[in-house]
């Protein structure tokens, strides 16, 4: 009874840590606007937007592990970890050499991004360990440890802050994550061919979930510089929802593996899916009447703007919530063959966000006809591929 109760209490406190997480991460960009020049924390920013897409390596890592291990597949993880090294070493080369002809970011500071992608994608490993095994407090602990870290160290050098130290500080967060998760974990036991089990396609899969939410950070500046403010707190907001998300689908991922293999596990994965729905109608209603009069409090009065953006903004997440959701889905499936509906969507919302910029709001409604619409669409369409392979299989 005491591991039914405690299995069931994490997938309610998971998602409340998971908040806190994004607070503490938030808190870190208010440490930086406040110590940077506003030029210095545009290019930081940029150092960020390319971290994010390296990391996209060491997050592929870790859902390859947690499907595998849950569904006891045979994998050479040695394989996998030495061949993605040489990978992120040869890309990181490449951009090493390059990038500094292109964007003005030094090379020092590119190598500093470049060894915490290292150390991230060793971290992984025994972060799907840990997600696997479904110790989500475990795995909670050391994404704090990351985050604190790097926050405590732009606090303490925050009259000094540049653009180096506040890399510096990622790296050490990073480091010290990797020391204690030899601690929480043992690395996954090396067995089967040397295969990549669908890695590369899940960073493809990753890369397109991930411009679903920042192109339009990026063609903003574009359309409506005076707006740009307004629009970065609105996504501060809308975000954090997404975020939640995501951790929760960590937390079901396992059960949902497991369960992938099963009779049941149409019915089952409908109940997550309306459970899903259910929460996140909560969410839409808390938002469009609590964050507007929230905003001021957090950001003053400079942002007025940002939370009638949120009423906007809300159901394109929802939107890209659910794009994530049946992506995880066909990840546990091991469907290869979705992605050409979402490139074919994504191009669709890329469209819209150049026809329809004649005002902010014009521009934000496109946005969440396209991917609410789109995604429940998507959704029905790949709901139906599955009860016609069930069909066939009982025959």
């Amino acid at each position: 009874m005491k591991v039914m109760i405690s299995r069931y209490s994490i997938l309610l406190i998971f998602p409340v840590l998971d908040a806190l997480l994004n607070i503490i991460n938030y808190s870190y960009h208010f440490f930086l606007a406040r110590g940077l020049t506003n030029q210095d924390y545009g290019l930081l920013n940029a150092y960020l937007a390319l971290l994010g897409l390296l990391l996209i390596i060491g997050s592929a890592v870790q859902w390859i592990v947690t499907r595998n291990l849950g569904q006891q597949i045979a994998t050479d993880y040695r394989y996998i970890q030495r061949s993605l090294l040489l990978f992120a070493v040869a890309i990181s080369v490449v951009l090493f050499l390059l990038i500094p002809y292109i964007l003005p970011l030094s090379r020092i500071n590119l190598f500093f991004l470049f060894v915490t992608v290292f150390f991230h994608i060793l971290v992984s490993f025994r972060r799907g360990v840990l997600q696997a095994n479904e110790r989500f407090y475990a795995l909670t602990l050391s994404y704090y440890v990351e985050a604190i870290t790097k926050v405590m160290v732009t606090w303490i050098f925050l009259e000094q802050l540049d653009i180096t130290l506040a890399l510096i500080g990622i790296l050490i967060g990073m480091i010290l994550t990797y020391v204690m998760s030899t601690r929480q974990a043992d690395f996954p036991e090396a067995t089967g061919e040397k295969q990549f089990h669908g890695l590369f396609q899940l960073i493809h899969v990753q890369i397109v979930m991930t411009l679903f939410f920042s192109v339009d950070s990026l063609l903003v500046t574009l359309f409506f510089p005076d707006l740009v403010g307004d629009y970065s707190v609105s996504l501060r907001f809308s975000q954090l929802v997404l975020f939640v998300c995501l951790s929760v689908f960590q937390v079901i991922l396992p059960r949902l593996s497991r369960a992938s293999e099963t009779p049941t596990f149409l019915s089952f994965e409908r109940t997550v899916f309306r459970l899903l729905l259910a929460a996140l109608v909560i969410v839409t209603v808390t938002y469009y009447v609590m964050i507007p009069s929230i905003v001021p409090l957090f950001f003053g009065q400079g942002y007025d703007q940002a939370g009638y953006f949120v009423r906007y903004m809300i159901f394109t997440y929802i939107g890209i919530i659910i794009v994530q959701y049946e992506a995880m889905l066909q990840f546990i499936s091991r469907n290869h063959r979705y992605l050409r509906w979402y490139w074919a969507l994504f191009i669709v919302f890329l469209t819209a966000l150049f026809l329809f910029r004649q005002s902010i709001e014009t521009w934000l409604l496109a946005q969440a006809v396209v991917l609410l619409g789109g995604s429940l669409l998507l959704r029905a369409r790949f709901n139906y591929e599955r009860h016609q392979l069930l069909k066939e299989e009982s025959r």
